[in-house]
């Protein structure tokens, strides 16, 4: 996982059972960020949910798991709602949200809002999920573009007593990696220097985004195993390598 680890987790569900999730927005619930109340109900959700046999069950169908995941995000939807005083013709707070389990080989992905999730596979990365966002082209004075509006959102947790979530699923493959991100990339170019961050075993320790990264192990694809930032930067090369001179001395 690498930028504001407020905004993403990762959970062990079971022996092969996993679950990753981001979430990013506006406003606050019980006076700390949308994100981290978000995410603070769906850790402990999720954790109460892993000791249920119905819920395991229910993964192991495509159709059950969508239910139950769009139930799941229902009850937090409403739950959210409600402590922020939002109404009708006030919103105090909404948030884009996606959450990914990984279960046995099957991989369930439920998404609201404008963050996203993304398969690397093969050197390539292809987007899971479409952006829940209208952008407004900005107007021209002589040919200058005026900076435009922020996107708005067309769907978002919070924002609203019904929600209505969009899951799909997958199989992950051996050595396939899945990439949450709060943001979503801008163009090909991010996607293709996040695949070659992936294909060397590292994400980015500096961006924008906060990113949670999971990869199935080629020779054990029983294994998830989420990756976590290195910096690889020349002057980090420098100190581990002062480091590891010292504790060589140290052992000497």
């Amino acid at each position: 996982m690498s930028g504001d680890r407020s905004r993403g987790f990762s959970l062990s569900l079971g022996a092969q059972t996993h679950a990753l999730a981001v979430c990013d927005g506006f406003g606050a619930v019980d006076g700390i960020t949308i994100a981290e109340a978000a995410l603070a109900r769906l850790h402990g959700a999720l954790r109460q949910r892993a000791r249920s046999a119905r819920f395991m069950h229910q993964l192991d169908r495509p159709k059950s798991a969508a239910t139950a995941l769009t139930s799941l995000l229902y009850r937090l939807n409403r739950d959210i709602y409600a402590r922020s005083a939002s109404h009708e013709d006030y919103v105090t707070c909404g948030a884009s949200l996606t959450l990914a389990i990984i279960h046995r080989e099957r991989t369930y992905v439920a998404h609201i809002g404008n963050s996203a999730a993304y398969l690397s596979r093969g050197g390539y990365v292809i987007a899971l999920t479409t952006d829940d966002a209208v952008s407004f082209e900005p107007p021209s004075r002589r040919g200058v573009a005026v900076t435009a509006n922020p996107p708005l959102l067309t769907r978002a947790l919070g924002t609203a007593p019904q929600l209505e979530a969009s899951v799909c699923s997958f199989r992950l493959n051996p050595d396939d990696a899945l990439v949450l991100a709060t943001k979503r990339m801008g163009g090909l170019d991010d996607r293709r220097t996040l695949s070659q961050w992936l294909l060397h075993g590292r994400v980015p320790s500096e961006t924008e985004r906060t990113l949670v990264v999971a990869r199935r192990s080629a020779t054990a694809p029983e294994r998830v195993a989420a990756i976590e930032p290195v910096d690889y930067s020349p002057v980090m090369r420098v100190v581990a390598a002062i480091v590891a001179l010292a504790f060589l001395l140290l052992l000497a």
